[in-house]
């Protein structure tokens, strides 16, 4: 078994989460934001040798997002769509500014 911790720190996962930013172009999939950027395991399966295609990269918030939806959905019949996800991430965020510049 990997010591996931362990794994977090060494050069084989450094470099495959370099890998999965360049392919994402440093960008949250979801949102596109540039800041503070996660490589999320899309699959555990590969854990310690991990393939392009096992990573997501997405921004704190929508890794949030992402994880607590899979959390609370890990005993539902349902698995979790990308329209879920992305409702979710709609709801905490206005498009607009509702006040029109005038706070």
């Amino acid at each position: 078994m990997v010591d996931y911790d362990k794994h977090l720190r060494s050069a084989a996962w450094q470099e495959i989460r370099q890998r999965a930013l360049a392919a994402a172009g440093h960008r949250c999939v979801l949102c596109a934001a540039t800041e503070q950027l996660e490589a999320h395991h899309r699959t555990y399966d590969n854990l310690g040798d991990e393939r392009d295609g096992d990573l997501t990269v997405l921004c704190h918030e929508c890794h949030e997002v992402v994880t607590n939806m899979l959390r609370a959905r890990r005993y539902a019949a349902k698995p979790v769509s990308y329209a879920d996800i992305v409702r979710s991430i709609a709801a905490t965020a206005p498009l607009f500014d509702p006040t029109d510049g005038e706070v």
